[in-house]
């Protein structure tokens, strides 16, 4: 009989090549801006190695006989919610960050059933402004200049 490997493995295999390659294209970054994602893409590549060792386990545990009910039909919201981050990214490079992210915290919230339209707009607001105190204001990062409407963002 054919030995299965647990799925683990193979999510930690496409993480740990997603992070080696983040890696490079990261350290093509001039000067000290390489430094964040270099050090997420190590920090990712750590937690894709512990996957990878958690799936390892597993496998010799159940001695390679897995039964996965992933079908297509069962992993509709996964794919539906990676077409809104889809969609919140060519909202985010054409309209702007300050309306696209708003707009797509809303709709993801209430996808993700959080109770309170009252907690969801109180999240998003929060969210929003805390981003433009410290992008903007502290960091004094142009995001304003993304996408059609964000020149309307620039108050500062």
């Amino acid at each position: 009989m054919k030995k299965q490997i647990h799925r683990d493995v193979w999510v930690g295999a496409v993480l740990l090549a997603f992070s080696a390659w983040v890696l490079v294209l990261s350290l093509n970054i001039p000067g000290q801006a390489s430094v964040l994602p270099v050090a997420l893409c190590a920090m990712m590549a750590v937690c894709a190695l512990i996957v990878i060792v958690n799936g390892l386990r597993k496998t010799k545990e159940a001695e390679g006989e897995f039964q996965y009910a992933m079908t297509l039909k069962s992993s509709k919201n996964a794919f539906l919610f990676l077409l809104f981050i889809f969609i919140y990214y060519l909202g985010f490079k054409y309209i702007g960050y300050w309306v696209a992210t708003p707009i797509f915290l809303l709709f993801a919230q209430k996808y993700l059933r959080v109770k309170s339209w009252k907690v969801n707009v109180i999240i998003t607001v929060s969210y929003v402004v805390i981003t433009y105190i410290l992008f903007v204001v502290i960091l004094k990062l142009p995001i304003y200049k993304i996408g059609i409407l964000g020149s309307y963002f620039r108050f500062i």
